[in-house]
């Protein structure tokens, strides 16, 4: 049976290790399998080495990059990475300071012109997500850019409100 390089069998031989009576594959081997993919790790971009563990995705003029880098790789790479990496590492949950899961720019502040960070761990992230999802379902089409510009303003404001009391809720449970 051939291995990949953390000696594990490859994904695509899962399915014949019950049957060589050979070690069990592990649980990430099998969801590799499903998912159709050779089980390892994604090495980072730049120096082949380390294993990728920013993954990055910038729109330059329209054009979506994505970027698999090592956290070396990535903090070396600019100022703002640095800064966004320090920032990361003390991060907790802007509503509830629980573990992040999630974080950048607030892209929400960033349009009404205030460039701001926030971290989110899965459960808020994910309410959050979905409130504002749910808010932005309403048609704004009829707006001028200085309307649509006021109005994820308050968005913005009521996701806050809607996310503290939420969270006071949860723990109250």
């Amino acid at each position: 049976m051939n291995q990949n390089h953390s000696g594990q069998p490859r994904a695509t031989e899962i399915g014949l290790a019950h049957e060589t009576g050979q070690a069990s594959p592990t649980l990430r081997d099998a969801v590799h399998y499903l998912l159709g993919c050779i089980a390892h790790d994604m090495l980072c971009e730049k120096c082949q080495e380390h294993e990728a563990t920013c993954h990055i995705t910038t729109i330059e003029g329209g054009i979506s990059k994505s970027r698999d880098l090592c956290s070396e790789c990535y903090e070396a790479g600019s100022p703002e990475a640095r800064e966004f990496a320090a920032a990361q590492r003390k991060a907790r949950c802007e509503y509830c300071g629980g573990q992040p899961c999630a974080g950048g720019t607030d892209f929400l502040a960033l349009v009404t012109g205030v460039q701001k960070m926030k971290f989110m761990c899965m459960p808020c992230s994910m309410e959050h997500n979905r409130y504002i999802q749910q808010q932005l379902q309403q048609d704004a089409s009829g707006l001028s850019q200085q309307e649509q510009l006021a109005a994820l303003q308050i968005l913005r404001d009521e996701a806050d409100k809607h996310m503290k009391q939420w969270v006071s809720e949860r723990g109250s449970q």
